[in-house]
């Protein structure tokens, strides 16, 4: 159970990692207008973050048991 969380976290983390590249590719009107750029780095460090601490615990528990 605690490996399909830390893969689900892993794979919104890479999807937040590729939406915040891709924002570049958007236009500067639209992005103005959204304003999203101060939460997805927010949202970037959060869920990397967890996600980090997830696998640190996943793996702590494969090891020591």
């Amino acid at each position: 159970m605690l490996l399909f969380f830390c893969i689900s976290v892993s794979a919104f983390n890479f999807f937040i990692i590729v939406y915040a590249y891709s924002l570049n590719f958007f236009p500067k009107k639209w992005r103005k207008k959204v304003n999203q750029d101060t939460l997805v780095g927010l949202a970037l460090i959060f869920v990397t973050m967890t996600t980090m601490f997830a696998w640190i615990i996943y793996f702590y528990f494969k090891i020591f048991n």
